[in-house]
């Protein structure tokens, strides 16, 4: 093992769930520079360049030195382009907050040294560098094998939850996350080329072994439920016990919130197949009727029967005894 990949990546769990897409060697120069910055144990300013090497990218991701010189020169065009959306507040309300920075603000390369400067942007740098309980810490090893960006990304999410060993993810939230909403519309698609790739290759690189199940409101799929562990062999980070209190809180409620939604949209469904229900048996009443007849009839009777349910349901009171008088009346 090399130096460099035993050395600790330090994000806050706010940057590790916001949205934002980079591919695999933009991600792993990212991380590289965040263990680079924290190695200086000076801190970070808007104004300080992290030099990375092209020597030091080889030996922590295993490529060749003349491969390392071409992915630092690409990144240093394409990096400062790239961008992240940060969230806080209860999203989709009034309450949410959505700040969007460039990950740089400045990057250099010396064509002759193969060296990479990047200057991270003011709004990133606190999420790097401060330790503290609501940051996320692995080794730079667990990922530097990995091939897939979704897969760096994936383990990120995991070992957030630490100890906790499962985590439900809503499928709208973690494509905003993994900024895939308009690719791979279809459910297996989005499975067989993100979520099964990724798993595979921290199942295969990593300190966790990984696992899924996905859950379903009606006939959509909307959750997908990872259980994980550390392997055998590794060591899961050690907490205290206010941040696994925390941590253990913090999953029961999001438990709860999730049970809440799924029961909300199975009753939902419910009512709408009740509803469907009435209004068949409704039609099957009539069938004896001539067509003219029936037709309006049945008209009728599916619009006094979807009134007086809703009427009488503002109220709370169960208008089944006045709608079967009713609709007796209209079958004579």
């Amino acid at each position: 093992m090399t130096k460099s990949k035993n050395e600790l990546v330090v994000k806050d769990n706010r940057l590790i769930e916001a949205g934002y897409r980079l591919d695999l060697v933009e991600q792993r120069i990212i991380l590289l520079a965040i263990t680079e910055a924290r190695k200086t144990q000076k801190g970070l300013n808007a104004g300080d360049f992290v030099v990375l090497r092209a020597k030091d990218y080889a030996e922590t991701y295993g490529v060749s030195v003349g491969k390392a010189y071409e992915h630092l020169k690409d990144a240093a065009k394409t990096l400062f382009a790239r961008e992240f959306t940060l969230y806080s507040g209860r999203q989709g309300t009034d309450e949410e907050t959505v700040i969007v920075s460039r990950w740089l603000s400045a990057s250099s390369y010396a064509n002759g040294k193969g060296e990479l400067g990047i200057m991270f942007s003011g709004v990133v740098i606190p999420y790097i560098t401060r330790l503290e309980a609501a940051f996320t810490k692995y080794r730079l090893e667990q990922i530097a094998n990995m091939t897939s960006a979704h897969a760096v990304r994936l383990y990120e999410l995991l070992i957030q939850w630490g100890s906790a060993g499962n985590r439900i993810t809503e499928i709208g939230w973690l494509r905003k996350v993994l900024l895939l909403e308009d690719q791979y519309a279809a459910i297996k698609d989005f499975k067989k080329y993100v979520i099964d790739v990724a798993v595979a290759q921290i199942n295969a690189h990593s300190d966790l072994t990984v696992s899924y199940t996905q859950r379903k409101t009606g006939r959509a799929v909307t959750n997908f439920i990872f259980a994980f562990d550390y392997k055998p062999d590794q060591k899961a980070p050690q907490k205290s016990h206010k941040e696994s209190d925390a941590l253990a809180n913090k999953q029961a409620k999001m438990i709860a919130q999730e049970t809440a939604k799924t029961n909300a949209r199975d009753e939902k469904e419910a009512a709408i197949q009740r509803k469907r229900a009435e209004d068949d048996e409704l039609i099957e009443s009539f069938k004896e009727l001539p067509k003219t007849a029936k037709d309006e009839i049945v008209a009728i009777a599916i619009m006094t029967n979807a009134v007086l349910r809703n009427q009488y349901a503002r109220k709370g009171l169960d208008s089944a005894p006045v709608r079967a008088a009713i609709l007796a009346s209209l079958r004579t």
